[in-house]
């Protein structure tokens, strides 16, 4: 596809880098010469400076001929009159960043009147995600498929936990079932399963099933951590207001402090319901002082990379019983990753994951099979698809041992009638089923990608 992407800031650099190694051809537009100059000797895409929201830069960059129009500026004022440019320009798709939540609220009236196709907030998706991790405290990262009726979690197995030296062809019978460890991280390799396949201690196991089916399998191997009743944020941005939110309509009690008085009277006003203290959170005496032993959840996030890593050190040594940790650098995770803190949050992941999904969705938007959701695992060294059957597909109703399944490829669930199944040899993919499939072979545009040939 030709895309013309406006911003290359922190996010604009990675869905950049992420399109542009699926194969398509990108222009990139930035008005700061250093961040141009930063993507231009990073990602094979073609750059312009200007301003993405003069309709004479974008008629340079070719916005009348291209495919896809994205704008990702740090100003939602900017990312919409982009948009709105680019569709009276002739581009067929546009996705607008939209970071405000007033501006958010809106989208559900506006996206239609400004032509857009997607909006795109990585602050409320970062906070979605971290709320799913928050349900589920055993797990480091939680990605949820088919409005929840399946979800994937990331565990990593300890010393002595029964799952040490078990072949996969007997977890069912042992210790769960209604579920599927489907990908396994082993150092830096990573590996689809087969039944023949033996854990050992410290692998990284990534778990496919239902709500209930997972939760039952933490409890069997005992590393279940009871639910979250009460949560303490660091920082008070946007992640906090979307994540308060969240966490307070599930009926979790909320304290956020933050060092800023202003932003504490906006948060008392949009979350009257939590309990907004005035604080730095960086400091060790502040965090004892506001009952950070006695909090079920720590959640850092501000936006300095090493405060948030250094504070979720201290909580989870303060014997904090779950510790999520937003970064905005892979680098910092991957230093940080001695620590053995619980779970990393990098909202320019997940934005630029719902970015490639939707341009995969477009690329085949005339198919009976399309791309709900798409997410990474591993250390972007796998990836999770959702597939919609919505008509005719082809190996419809062939037990899935007849079927010629790529070998780096696996059926991880398929949900039918609201249920949640974890096939065998003999179960089937029907019309109107929802397949998750997990694959290293990056690149699926479709359904028929899975199969061999």
């Amino acid at each position: 596809m030709n895309i013309v992407l406006v911003g290359a800031g922190r996010m604009g650099r990675e869905i950049a880098f992420r399109l542009a190694d699926e194969g398509h051809d990108v222009t990139v537009v930035e008005n700061d010469a250093a961040c141009l100059e930063q993507v231009a000797n990073s990602v094979d895409v073609m750059t312009l400076e200007g301003n993405g929201a003069d309709y004479s830069v974008l008629s340079q960059a070719g916005v009348s001929d291209a495919d896809l129009l994205i704008a990702v500026t740090n100003d939602d004022a900017v990312n919409m009159l982009c948009c709105l440019t680019g569709k009276k320009l002739g581009v067929k798709n546009t996705v607008a960043r939209v970071r405000t939540m007033e501006y958010f609220r809106q989208m559900v009236f506006l996206k239609d009147e400004l032509g857009l196709s997607l909006v795109l907030n990585p602050e409320q998706a970062a906070a979605a995600e971290i709320s799913r991790i928050l349900r589920f405290p055993s797990a480091a990262k939680v990605d949820s498929f088919a409005k929840g009726r399946a979800e994937m979690v990331e565990h990593t197995v300890s010393n002595g936990s029964p799952l040490c030296g078990l072949r996969l062809e007997k977890l069912r019978g042992k210790l769960a079932s209604g579920l599927l460890i489907a990908v396994v991280e082993r150092g830096e390799q990573v590996f689809i399963p087969r039944g023949d396949f033996t854990i050992r201690e410290g692998d990284v196991i990534h778990v496919v099933g239902s709500p209930n089916a997972i939760s039952g399998f933490f409890k069997e191997i005992g590393a279940y951590k009871r639910s979250v009743r009460s949560a303490m944020l660091l920082g008070g941005g946007r992640i906090s207001l979307y994540l308060g939110t969240y966490l307070l309509g599930a009926g979790i009690k909320v304290k956020i402090v933050e060092r800023s008085a202003e932003h504490c009277e906006m948060l008392k006003e949009i979350l009257p319901k939590a309990e907004i203290l005035l604080g730095d959170g960086t400091d060790p005496n502040v965090l004892i002082e506001e009952g950070i032993r006695s909090t079920d959840a720590f959640v850092a996030l501000t936006g300095s990379d090493q405060d948030n890593i250094i504070t979720g050190m201290f909580a989870q040594r303060e014997g904090v019983g779950k510790v999520v940790v937003k970064v905005n650098e892979d680098s910092f995770r991957l230093m940080a990753g001695d620590a053995k803190l619980d779970s990393f949050v990098l909202p320019k992941n997940s934005a630029a994951e719902i970015v490639v999904s939707y341009v995969r969705a477009v690329q085949h938007s005339l198919d009976t099979v399309g791309i709900e959701s798409l997410h990474d695992i591993a250390y972007g060294k796998a990836e999770v698809l959702e597939f919609s059957i919505n008509g005719d597909a082809p190996n419809l109703g062939v037990p899935i041992k007849d079927l010629d399944i790529r070998r780096d490829t696996l059926i991880a669930a398929i949900i039918r009638d609201n249920h949640c199944i974890i096939p065998g040899g003999s179960d089937t993919m029907e019309k109107h089923d929802t397949v998750i499939a997990v694959t290293t072979k990056f690149g699926m545009k479709g359904f028929e990608d899975i199969f061999e040939g």
